[in-house]
C-alpha cells in the first residue's frame, strides 16, 4: 500500500484529527494512538517484520507503509512531506539525499539527545562521525554503510595501479576488442558519484568548483574517452546493473560500483568471474588522495512527527549493537558500527568487509557525498553535479566550458537557497 500525499489528503486528516478531539475521544484512544509509530520504508519484508517485532517488545504499534518504487517519486514524496510539515510519519528510512535534505532544510529532529547516540557514539565508524559533524547534527541513525569501491579483475590486472597515471597506463595495456580497461558508471543518476570521486581526488575547492584542482577532476575523466580511450563512448549512459554485467563477461579490467558487486558479478549467469578473480582496492591516487566515497541508510525522525515520544523510544531500541546486528544481516551490507566488523556471520554474509586489508582500510577517508548532503539545496546540486558527469563523459562539454557551466549553475543554486 502507498501513502497518499495530496495537500488535500493532508488537510482532511488534520480536519479529521481534530474533529474527533473536539467530540472528545475517549483517554484510552488518546492513549493507544501515542503508542503508535508510523513508518516508511523499503519494500521488504525482513525490515518490515525487524520494526513490527521490536514495536511488540516495548508495547508500540508499528505501522510500516513502503517507500515508491520509483526514485523520483521517492523524492517527490518526501519533499512534500518535510516543506507542508507533514505529521503521518513518525520513522522515516533516509540514504545521504532524504537525510541531508530533510536535515540541512530543519526538517528532522537532531538525534544526539537520544541515549543510544551517546552510547555507540565512540563505535561509530570515522565516516559517519565526519558526516554528522559537517551536517552539524545527527539527522539519521544508520543500519548500513556502504561504499564505491574500486574493483579490478585480476586476470587481467593482477595489482591493482596506485596513481591516476598508473591506471591510465594499465588500462591502456588491457584495452582492445570488447575489453576496456576503465569502467566507472556514467549513466541512469550514477555520475554524480564519478564526478564527487575524482574532484575529491583532485582536491578540488566543493564550494566553488573554480579552482584548477576541479579542472584538473574534469579533464581526467574527460580523457578517459576522448583521449586515453580507456573508456567507452557507451559510460555515459551505463550504471551499476550494466557495468556488472560486462565485468561477469571480462569485458571490464578495472571498475567501480557499489558494495554489492565483489557478490553481484560472480552470480551473474555465465559469469567468468569467481569472488576470487576480483580485487578491491583504494582508488588510485590523484593529486590529492586516493580517498573513496561511502554512503548509508538509517532511521529520519521527522519533527513535525505526532508521535515523536514513541518514536524516540524505537529508535532507541534499533539503535543498540545487537538489534543493528540483527538489520545488517537482513541487509548483507556493511555495518555502521566498528564493533560489528569483527563478527562472524556479518564477515560471511558480507565478504568485502574482509577484502583490501578490511573494511576500515578500504573506507578509510572516505567522504559522504559533500556538498550534496550538507547543503540544503540537495535536489538542486545533485542535479547539477550528475549533469556536469554527462557533460564530461558525452563529450558535450570541453572540460573548460564544462567547468564554466558549473561554476554558473552553482552560484545560481546559491542564490536561490
Amino acid at each position: 500500500m502507498t501513502i497518499g500525499l495530496s495537500r488535500r489528503s493532508f488537510l482532511k486528516s488534520a480536519a479529521a484529527t481534530g474533529a474527533a478531539l473536539s467530540l472528545g475521544v475517549r483517554t484510552t484512544a488518546a492513549q493507544e494512538a501515542a503508542r503508535t509509530v508510523n513508518v516508511v520504508g523499503w519494500n521488504s519484508p525482513d525490515h518490515q517484520e525487524i520494526l513490527l517485532n521490536a514495536g511488540k517488545e516495548l508495547g508500540i504499534t508499528v505501522k510500516y507503509d513502503v517507500l515508491p518504487a520509483a526514485w523520483n517519486d521517492v523524492m517527490q514524496k518526501i519533499t512534500l512531506w518535510g516543506q507542508s510539515g507533514y505529521d503521518g510519519v513518525d520513522i522515516l528510512f533516509a540514504d545521504d539525499l532524504i537525510g541531508g535534505l530533510w536535515g540541512m532544510n530543519g526538517w528532522a529532529d537532531d538525534l544526539s539527545g537520544l541515549d543510544v547516540s551517546s552510547k555507540v557514539q565512540g563505535d561509530l565508524v570515522d565516516n559517519i562521525a565526519a558526516l554528522n559533524s559537517a551536517a552539524g547534527g545527527i539527522y539519521r541513525q544508520f543500519f548500513l554503510l556502504d561504499a564505491e569501491p574500486f574493483y579490478y579483475n585480476k586476470k587481467l590486472v593482477p595489482t591493482a595501479p596506485k596513481t591516476w597515471d598508473e591506471m591510465t597506463t594499465v588500462a591502456q595495456s588491457v584495452t582492445g576488442g570488447d575489453v576496456w580497461g576503465w569502467r566507472p558508471l556514467g549513466g541512469n543518476g550514477h555520475a554524480f558519484n564519478t564526478v564527487l570521486l575524482m574532484l575529491n581526488q583532485a582536491g578540488a575547492d566543493l564550494e566553488s568548483l573554480s579552482d584548477p584542482e576541479t579542472l584538473a577532476a574534469l579533464q581526467y575523466m574527460y580523457d578517459w574517452v576522448q583521449t586515453s580511450k580507456i573508456t567507452p563512448p557507451s559510460t555515459v549512459n551505463e550504471d551499476n546493473t550494466t557495468v556488472e554485467a560486462l565485468a561477469a563477461a571480462g569485458k571490464a579490467a578495472m571498475w567501480w560500483s557499489y558494495g554489492g558487486s565483489l557478490k553481484n558479478v560472480p552470480s551473474i549467469d555465465g559469469s567468468t568471474l569467481s569472488i576470487d578473480d576480483i580485487g578491491v582496492a583504494r582508488y588510485p591516487a590523484g593529486p590529492a588522495s586516493d580517498i573513496g566515497l561511502v554512503h548509508g541508510w538509517g532511521f529520519l525522525s521527522p519533527k513535525a512527527s505526532a508521535n515523536k515520544a514513541a518514536a524516540h523510544e524505537l529508535l532507541n531500541y534499533l539503535g543498540q549493537p545487537e538489534q543493528v546486528r540483527n538489520l545488517v544481516l537482513k541487509t548483507n551490507a556493511p555495518p555502521p558500527l566498528k564493533s560489528l566488523l569483527a563478527d562472524p556471520e556479518i564477515q560471511a554474509k558480507v565478504p568485502l568487509i574482509m577484502a583490501n586489508g578490511g573494511w576500515e582500510n578500504t573506507i578509510r577517508g572516505a567522504k559522504f557525498r559533500e556538498p550534496i548532503v550538507n547543503h540544503r539545496q540537495v535536489t538542486q546540486l545533485w542535479t547539477m553535479i550528475d549533469k556536469l558527469g554527462a557533460y564530461i563523459l558525452s563529450g558535450q562539454k570541453s572540460p573548460a566550458d564544462a567547468q564554466a557551466w558549473a561554476m554558473s549553475e552553482y552560484q545560481t543554486i546559491k542564490d536561490e537557497a
